[in-house]
């Protein structure tokens, strides 16, 4: 009896040990959980979004029909504004304007001879004025030479019309010629596969895309149950989609500049395969330089 009541104490010694143990090992479990909440506190919106630029790719078609002569860049090219990018068959109108120049030459020559005898005339026509005033020559002479300033003065009227209407034929023939090319409307990069020699354009129908040297934004879908939550002005983390390679690296914070007022059917693969998801749109301004890519999808999540 003695023994037995000396181990007592001892095994409840032991137990209590054990039990401090085991609490102390479960207390650290709970940290994460309390990291967590505080990480998600401030987001009000999660949406899925895509890297994109103000105004999208530039679809740049010929205004005429053509087959190309020359091709001056390669995809991936990047181009400054006003950069010859394609060339059409305009060897037509190279010779409309070979004649248009010509004509206009030939009536600056018209006119150039008589405004040299429009001169002339209005001399002999003060001088025998003069004389007929003092007697020395009849007044018939000096009407003859009136009348016949006036019917020259008349002759470099037309040919002035003329040398205006031949500006106007060269300026529209250097126009047509020069829709036989195409080039940069801004600076940019050629995306996609550009039309080699030969190969037949239609006038209207893209033949390049360009993309614009623009700050890259983010065109995010709100679903309805976070249409309300989000505000312009609203600060957002934009990461990119985990699934595949497109994950490469951590981007700028952003905020919203943009959101629609109307609910549009969804564009991105994720929500477009529902068929009847409607959702808003909004777009996103980085606050820094954004290491991304044009089409990239990511995630946005929205933060108070």
């Amino acid at each position: 009896m003695t023994k037995t009541s000396h181990l007592l104490p001892l095994s409840l010694a032991l137990s209590a040990a054990l039990l401090l143990g085991a609490c102390s090992r479960d207390a650290p479990a709970q940290a994460p959980a309390g990291k967590a909440s505080t990480a998600t506190a401030g987001k009000v919106a999660v949406a899925r979004g895509i890297i994109d630029v103000e105004g999208g790719l530039i679809a740049l078609a010929p205004p005429v029909d053509g087959s190309i002569t020359a091709a001056l860049v390669k995809e991936g090219a990047t181009v400054k504004k006003g950069q010859l990018l394609l060339s059409l068959d305009g060897a037509l109108l190279q010779q409309e304007v070979a004649m248009a120049t010509a004509d206009l030459a030939l009536a600056n020559d018209r006119l150039k001879g008589s405004q040299a005898q429009l001169r002339e005339l209005e001399r002999n026509a003060t001088r025998l004025s003069t004389g007929a005033s003092e007697g020395v020559s009849s007044n018939q002479q000096a009407d003859a030479a009136k009348q016949q300033l006036a019917g020259v003065r008349a002759d470099v009227d037309v040919a002035g019309a003329q040398v205006d209407m031949a500006q106007h034929k060269l300026e529209h023939a250097r126009l047509k010629l020069q829709q036989m090319s195409l080039s940069a409307p801004e600076a940019g990069t050629v995306v996609g596969q550009v039309p080699g020699l030969g190969a037949f354009v239609q006038a209207g129908k893209p033949a390049i895309s360009l993309l614009p040297a623009r700050p890259l934004q983010v065109r995010a879908e709100l679903s309805a149950a976070y249409a309300d939550a989000v505000q312009v002005g609203m600060k957002a983390t934009v990461v990119p989609d985990s699934d595949g390679a497109e994950n490469t690296g951590t981007l700028p914070t952003a905020r919203v500049v943009r959101i629609s007022p109307v609910f549009a059917q969804a564009r991105l693969p994720e929500d477009a395969g529902r068929g009847v998801a409607k959702v808003v749109e909004c777009v996103l301004e980085f606050d820094g330089e954004a290491k991304a890519r044009f089409g990239q999808h990511v995630r946005v999540e929205f933060r108070k």
